[in-house]
């Protein structure tokens, strides 16, 4: 891919299944290239750039946003248990 030079880190990402992340000339993180993004963010000073760079890789790693209620299956649910009539049982003899 690429070579993406910020601050005083060099985030490597030729390689599709390794990326290399260097600190100061020296080996940080050498794995997974969303990890070496997301490590290259925290250690950062002003991260802004770098998330701008790897926008489409952050979004594709995003946790879903689920919200129940709006959900339909949620509402049938909750319309499903109101409609439900509680009834004391009878002892057996």
């Amino acid at each position: 891919m690429t070579i993406f030079k910020h601050e005083n880190f060099v985030l490597d990402l030729k390689y599709a299944h390794k990326s290399i992340l260097y600190k100061n000339n020296k080996l940080l993180f050498m794995g997974d290239g969303y990890k070496a993004i997301q490590i290259l963010i925290s250690q950062s000073v002003d991260s802004k750039p770098v998330k701008e760079k790897f926008t489409s890789q952050l979004r594709m790693r995003e946790k879903p946003k689920f919200s129940t209620a709006n959900d339909e299956l949620e509402r049938l649910r909750r319309e499903a248990q109101a409609a439900v009539v509680k009834t004391d049982k009878k002892k057996k003899r």
